[in-house]
This record gives structure tokens, sequence and C-alpha cells, in this order.
């Protein structure tokens, strides 16, 4: 009997990339910015925010991420549609309550995370496209991010809207059927 040897060679996942490009609140999507709107109705957050979110239907397009009320890391709290079918339902089940630092993401979290620390301090909305690659399909979206602080307690609202694996509109030829997400 022959025995076949192959070289060790080690795995090497593949280096993550992500590209984060900002842009104007005005260049938001028409629902991105009707939820930035209703935010600033409620300064702080507000069960009657969430309620608006859920009666038009935006909610399912959301995670929100907030401190504990002494402080302390960001907390996975409400994670939307986008995300659970990016990286998947197991992931979501995972990081529900975690802190968002401890995504096995990391390098994709730390980016997101500078974002999220941005609209808290900033006292506005942000507004980028981001292209992923590096972690399963490369993805790429857009986000609105309304933060708040009140005291220790800080928050953050994400309204995403996914693009096709094509990357973001900034990156695609004009006139490809994606034009219009």
């Amino acid at each position: 009997m022959t025995i076949l040897r192959f070289p060790q060679r080690a795995v090497q996942a593949p280096a993550v990339e992500v590209k984060i490009d900002r842009h104007r609140i005005a260049d938001a999507l028409d629902w991105q910015q009707a939820i930035i709107a209703e935010a600033r109705r409620y300064p702080g957050g507000s069960p009657a925010l969430v309620r608006w979110l859920r009666e038009t239907g935006l909610l399912a397009q959301c995670s929100y991420f907030s401190t504990d009320p002494e402080g302390g890391p960001l907390r996975f709290r409400f994670i939307g549609r986008p995300a659970l079918d990016t990286l998947g339902e197991a992931w979501g089940r995972m990081m529900l309550g975690r802190p968002e630092n401890e995504d096995p993401h990391d390098i994709f979290a730390a980016a997101i995370s500078h974002q999220y620390l941005e609209a808290i301090d900033g006292g506005g909305a942000v507004y980028n496209e981001i292209a992923v690659t590096g972690i399963g399909q490369p993805f790429s979206f857009t986000h609105a991010l309304i933060g708040w602080q009140i005291g220790a307690r800080r928050a953050v609202l994400s309204a995403v809207k996914m693009h096709d694996v094509a990357g973001p509109r900034l990156h695609r030829p004009v006139g490809t059927a994606s034009d219009a997400a």
C-alpha cells in the first residue's frame, strides 16, 4: 500500500478588511433619515421610539446597543435582520447581551465600535458606507447611527441597509442592477 504525503501548511484565514466611507446625513436613504428625525424627538432614546420603529416596520432593520445604567461597555440589546442575515443566527444568539467588543469578528467590531463612539460622543447622527472582506462572503452596507449619553449610560441605534456582494454604491459601476438598493 502506498502512503501519500501532503505538505503540511498552516491554513491561514483571509485578512479582514473594513473600508468605511463617511457621507452626509442627507445621503442616507429616506427611511434612515426618518429614523434619525424620529430619534431626535426623543433625546436619550425612549420606549416611544421603539414603539414607533415597531409600528413603522423599521425595527427589524435596526440594532441597538447600550451600556448598563452605571456605564461600562456597549452591549448588544437588539440585533436586527441585516446583522443576523449576514453574520448568522448562531452569532446573534451568542452576542445578545454581551459587550460589543467581545464579538469574535474583532477587526470588524473594532472598526464599527469607533463609529458607535463617534455617534455617541458627537451628539449627532453618523452615516457611513462600509465594505467588508475576509468574513465569509464579502458584504457591504450603509448605516445611520444615532447615539445618546445620559450620565454614565450610553446607547446607539444602528439603522442598516445591506447591499449585494458587489459592494457599496460608490464602488460599483453606474447602472448595475443594485444601484436602486
